[in-house]
């Protein structure tokens, strides 16, 4: 198994609301546009890509 070094990152978190909620909204935008592109690389047809998406925003809605 090919080992490498550990990557090391330096992380600034937000230090007000403003910029605490933006950056909830950008991982919120990633994170939706991983889900989507999921979606469309699935070997299904479209009415159950869809069903999975609604699927996907109701357990979303419900959990939050």
């Amino acid at each position: 198994m090919r080992t490498s070094e550990p990557i090391r990152m330096i992380v600034h978190c937000p230090q007000n609301e403003a910029d605490k909620k933006e950056l909830s909204r950008r991982v919120a935008e990633f994170h939706a546009d991983c889900v989507l592109n999921v979606i469309r690389g699935l070997d299904c047809p479209p009415s159950h890509k869809w069903e999975l998406l609604q699927a996907v925003i109701d357990t979303a809605k419900n959990t939050s």
